[in-house]
């Protein structure tokens, strides 16, 4: 399977815990993949999915997010090996629309600025967003993400939520669609962050470490490659701890050092301890930083029993 794809199944694996960073997700996605059709004399909204997988739980998000039943949601196929949801019921459309923040443009939807007002919906807002129409080149070839959209209104809001982190993208035309692109290693990594992608982040990551070595055969790269390698492998498992407690338990359980210190790596996976330590007032120094993180680690297997 290519990356894009691997990436895609790790997103569809988390739902969002809060109703407002599901709305947020939700919106994103019928923002590139949503649209207005005449189903039997009445406008249903459409939303185009391109797998089963895809399908199922985009269903169960609007199932979650509006209290429409599943089975009131019509599957239909499409070309190009498409298939889409409808919602026909005009009370039920109305009540997504309402949800959402949505509002008719001819056959397009639009959302309003409020569904992406905090930071986690902004984050949840790309996800979806990225679900629909976003890609990632191969990390081994050349680093390259993009989303596409039909609308340009759209492209430059995706643009303007990445440009609050100060993350550079473009926007191009490519015959009906406007494309936000990125073309920066260092970029991708924060954009997989933002999305809570760690998996794939560790894998972009590992496979950048390797390019390196290849690209770079006049520097002691052996020496660096075990150190980017040691830091790669002790942030997955710290994650992973952190990811158990937070799935069973919840941060909230912990102490508030070590909560905090949770939310540090969770928000910064790719951070060597050093780098950590800075994100701390008062900074911490590498061991504080170490000390902690080996709490959290058996905090998780005191919980796995």
């Amino acid at each position: 399977m290519s990356f894009s794809t691997d990436l895609k199944t790790e997103q569809r694996s988390h739902m969002p815990k809060s109703i407002h960073c599901r709305l947020a997700l939700l919106a994103g996605f019928v923002s590139i993949n949503g649209r207005l059709e005449e189903v039997d004399g009445k406008t249903a909204l459409a939303i185009r999915v391109d797998s089963d997988d895809t399908e199922e739980y985009i269903a169960k998000l609007v199932s979650m997010c509006s209290g429409i039943p599943r089975d009131h949601l019509i599957a239909q196929n499409e070309k190009n090996h498409h298939r889409k949801l409808l919602v026909v019921d005009t009370e039920e459309k109305d009540r997504i629309f309402a949800k959402l923040k949505l509002r008719a443009d001819d056959t397009r939807v639009k959302v309003a600025k409020v569904i992406t007002e905090r930071e986690c919906c902004k984050r949840s807002y790309l996800k979806g967003a990225f679900m629909a129409g976003g890609s990632v080149g191969s990390p081994e070839k050349a680093y390259q993400m993009e989303i596409a959209s039909l609308s340009e209104d759209e492209a430059e809001r995706l643009s303007d939520i990445l440009s609050l982190r100060e993350l550079k993208s473009s926007i191009v035309t490519h015959r009906d669609r406007y494309i936000v692109y990125i073309k920066d290693g260092d970029t991708i990594s924060e954009v997989l962050g933002l999305m809570g992608a760690s998996c794939s982040l560790m894998e972009f990551e590992n496979i950048r470490i390797l390019k390196g070595i290849r690209n770079d055969v006049n520097r002691e790269v052996n020496c660096d490659a075990a150190n980017m390698a040691k830091i790669a492998k002790s942030s997955k498992k710290q994650l992973e701890d952190i990811e158990y407690i937070r799935d069973t338990a919840g941060l909230d359980s912990l102490p508030e050092a070590l909560e905090e210190m949770a939310r540090v790596r969770l928000e910064y996976p790719y951070y060597s301890l050093k780098e950590l330590g800075y994100e701390f007032n008062p900074p911490l120094g590498k061991s504080g930083v170490s000390h902690r993180l080996r709490r959290l680690s058996e905090v998780a297997d005191k919980l796995r029993g």
